[in-house]
């Protein structure tokens, strides 16, 4: 809100902070995406690979045939120490009761599209991919830098500090909210309802149109704001990550 202050002959322009958080901003939803094309591995257990591992020639033919699609603008190839090291990254090892070596990792050409549109259908086919994964930019990549997830109505995660309470109500949101709006440096605040959150997820993780998808009850509400800094996401983590309601902070994806 803009207020006009009178000081002697000048008038100055003053914006005043806003009452409340932000609707998502009234932009297009993105096209883009990114896609892994995975390699058949040796005695790989799916059926478009059956035992055979993609060959030098079949894994150049691919990667030729992905640097001449339109919609495609980077591609790299994945390797298995790489595919290894991400998976550990991600703590999934830590739930499986044996331990993944790196011969367990399939190859895989890492993929940027300007359009996911049947990107799969041009390549799932051909003789040395096993598998094909597409996500979709998210609608939030590079307009914030943290989340902040209020609780769910039914948290997937059963150890969440959610569980049993329900959601975040809206005196739970308020509180977050003024207590981002505190910190130092801080700059807009979103605040996402669900419907549009849904539509944010399922676009990512499935690349479903954003029109088809209704609001879900493990998907909560989401806090998006802008702070450039260096220590942005464990300032609002310190600062708001215990608050009553809460249920994650984490990075704003940049894809």
């Amino acid at each position: 809100m803009l207020l006009l202050v009178g000081l002697g002959a000048g008038v100055w322009f003053v914006r005043r902070p806003p009452a409340g958080p932000l609707p998502p901003p009234d932009d297009p939803w993105p096209a883009s995406g990114t896609a892994t094309v995975y390699l058949c591995k040796e005695n790989s257990a799916l059926n478009s690979c059956g035992e055979d591992e993609a060959t030098s020639a079949q894994r150049l033919t691919i990667e030729r045939t992905l640097r001449g699609l339109p919609e495609v603008s980077a591609v790299r190839l994945k390797s298995r120490a790489e595919a290894l090291e991400d998976f550990n990254a991600s703590g999934m090892s830590d739930r499986l009761p044996w331990e993944v070596r790196e011969t367990d990792m399939p190859e895989s050409f890492a993929v940027n599209l300007t359009a996911t549109g049947d990107f799969s259908r041009k390549v799932e086919n051909m003789p040395g991919v096993s598998n094909i994964y597409v996500k979709g930019t998210s609608f939030w990549a590079g307009k914030t830098n943290v989340a902040v997830w209020l609780c769910p109505e039914k948290p997937v995660v059963k150890e969440s500090r959610c569980v049993g309470r329900g959601a975040a109500s809206a005196s739970e949101r308020t509180a977050v909210y003024r207590t981002l709006s505190a910190l130092d440096g801080v700059g807009p605040i979103y605040l996402e309802d669900r419907g549009h959150a849904a539509k944010n997820v399922m676009w990512v993780i499935e690349t479903h149109p954003p029109g088809t998808t209704k609001p879900l009850p493990y998907i909560p509400e989401t806090f998006h704001l802008v702070l450039d800094a260096p220590d942005a996401v464990a300032r609002v983590e310190r600062a708001v990550g215990s608050l009553p309601g809460v249920y994650d902070v984490g990075e704003e994806t940049s894809h």
